[in-house]
C-alpha cells in the first residue's frame, strides 16, 4: 500500500520522538522531543485528530518551557563545591565511573590521591553530576587536569559555566587564570568546543566563546 505525504511526514514525527528518547544528553533529548512533538502536533491537525495536536501541543510548550530553563537559567541550576579528600563520597563517585575515567582520562587515577591535588563537585541543585579537579600553581593559575561529568550533561552547557566563558571555578575561587590538560581526544574535543585552545608544554588556555 502506497503511504500518502502525509502519512510519510506523521511516521517521521514518530521516528524524531523515537530518536530522541535515545539520547543521553538532556539538552539534545529535549531538542529532539521538540522538533518530533511540534511536528506529531501539525499531523494531529492536519488528519483532524485533535486528541493528538492536544497532546503533542503540550509537549511541545513542556520541552520549550524546560529548555529555556536549561539554557538561560544556568546560574540558579548548577553549583560548584569544594571539596577535600578523604573523602568517602569522592572515593565512592571516581569507583563508580572508574571505567569512563580511565578511559577519558588515563593517568588520572595514577595521581589522584596528591595531597596537593584540589577537588570540586559540580552539581545541579542537590544533584551531583560531576567531578573537576586540579592543582594550584604560582601567580594564582589553577591547572585542570580532571574535568568528568555524568553522560546527561555532555553537552558542554557545565563546562561552559563552569571553565568557560561562566569562568565560575575562577570568579568563586579567586583564581586568576584556569589552564586545562587533555589527557585523550575526546577531552581535547571537548576543550575546543568550551572555548579553549592549545599552548605550549600541552596545556589549554581559553581564548573566549567560539
Amino acid at each position: 500500500m502506497e503511504l500518502s505525504p502525509v502519512e510519510i511526514f506523521g511516521y517521521c514525527a514518530s521516528a524524531v520522538i523515537a530518536y530522541s528518547l535515545t539520547r543521553s544528553s538532556i539538552v539534545r533529548l529535549r531538542w529532539f522531543n521538540l522538533a518530533g512533538a511540534s511536528s506529531f502536533c501539525l499531523y494531529g491537525i492536519i488528519i483532524q485528530a485533535y486528541p493528538v495536536a492536544i497532546l503533542n501541543g503540550f509537549i511541545t510548550l513542556t520541552n520549550l518551557f524546560f529548555l529555556r530553563r536549561l539554557l538561560f537559567d544556568v546560574e540558579r541550576q548548577f553549583s560548584v563545591l569544594a571539596v577535600s579528600r578523604p573523602s568517602n563520597y569522592v572515593d565512592f563517585f571516581l569507583d563508580y565511573h572508574k571505567q569512563e575515567i580511565k578511559h577519558l582520562f588515563p593517568r588520572f587515577m595514577k595521581v589522584s590521591a596528591d595531597p596537593r591535588r584540589a577537588y570540586f563537585f559540580l552539581t545541579e541543585r542537590t544533584e551531583v553530576v560531576g567531578m573537576l579537579s586540579g592543582f594550584s600553581e604560582e601567580n594564582g593559575r589553577f591547572v585542570v587536569d580532571f574535568d568528568f561529568v555524568i553522560p546527561a550533561y555532555r553537552d558542554c552547557h557545565l563546562g561552559e559555566y563552569v571553565i568557560g566563558k561562566g569562568q565560575q571555578l575562577a570568579k568563586q575561587f579567586e583564581f586568576k587564570e584556569i589552564v586545562a590538560l587533555a589527557d585523550s581526544y575526546e577531552h581535547e574535543n571537548y576543550l575546543n568546543r568550551i572555548g579553549f585552545s592549545p599552548k605550549k608544554n600541552g596545556r589549554w588556555t581559553f581564548d573566549g566563546e567560539k
